[in-house]
């Protein structure tokens, strides 16, 4: 049976590169903090916000400030992850194993991170292959947030979201992203679903 409320640890940057698309300068998420899958779906990730990044060479020149829409967008990155590691356990429950994928990233974080642990097996390699040749997120179809501080450089960006619905190819979030436990914003993120990636059945959310 598959455990639904499990709570997994965190995953590097390394990871969080395999499983996203995006790549520097437009990568706003650093590691993964901690995951909960199946009932109560959510996420809390990390991103240092560092005083080289390019976009402070013009916003603005006299008072460097985080631009509000990459706290939006990684939080959109944020949520997209959790969504992707909901399918990956997804694609592992369809192989009869559903913590296939979700040990074959524990193992490859392990390698990264110069850790003990497992050796990835061959076909947790296959299945996450198969995984992230489609993404799971389409486009943004809602975003309604309320910004409440600014970000400057230095600060660490903490983000956390939590997975509210997902219904008619639309799944939403509530996200809030803080810095030393201050929120610098709270709201609502809506995205389109993937359909080529196969979701859990109504019988695996009710486990």
């Amino acid at each position: 049976m598959t455990r639904t409320s499990e709570e997994h640890r965190g995953l590097g940057a390394n990871i969080v590169q395999r499983l996203l698309q995006h790549r520097r300068p437009f990568l706003f998420v650093d590691r993964i903090k901690r995951y909960r899958l199946g009932e109560a779906r959510f996420i809390e990730a990390a991103f240092q916000v560092s005083v080289s990044h390019p976009v402070f060479d013009g916003h603005f020149p006299d008072w460097s400030l985080w631009p509000g829409v990459y706290v939006v967008e990684g939080l959109g990155q944020t949520a997209q992850l959790l969504a992707t590691l909901d399918a990956i356990q997804s694609a592992g429950a369809a192989c009869q194993d559903a913590g296939l994928g979700l040990r074959t990233l524990d193992a490859l974080d392990a390698v990264y991170s110069l850790r003990p642990g497992a050796t990835p097996s061959e076909e947790g390699m296959a299945l996450l292959e198969e995984v992230s040749r489609s993404p799971v997120v389409g486009l943004a179809s809602r975003i309604d947030v309320r910004f409440l501080e600014p970000v400057l450089p230095g600060c660490r960006l903490d983000y956390r979201a939590e997975w509210t619905l997902e219904q008619n190819g639309v799944m939403e979030f509530d996200v809030e992203a803080s810095v030393g436990g201050q929120p610098v914003l709270r709201g609502e993120l809506g995205a389109s679903v993937n359909t080529r990636i196969p979701r859990r059945s109504e019988d695996q959310k009710r486990r």
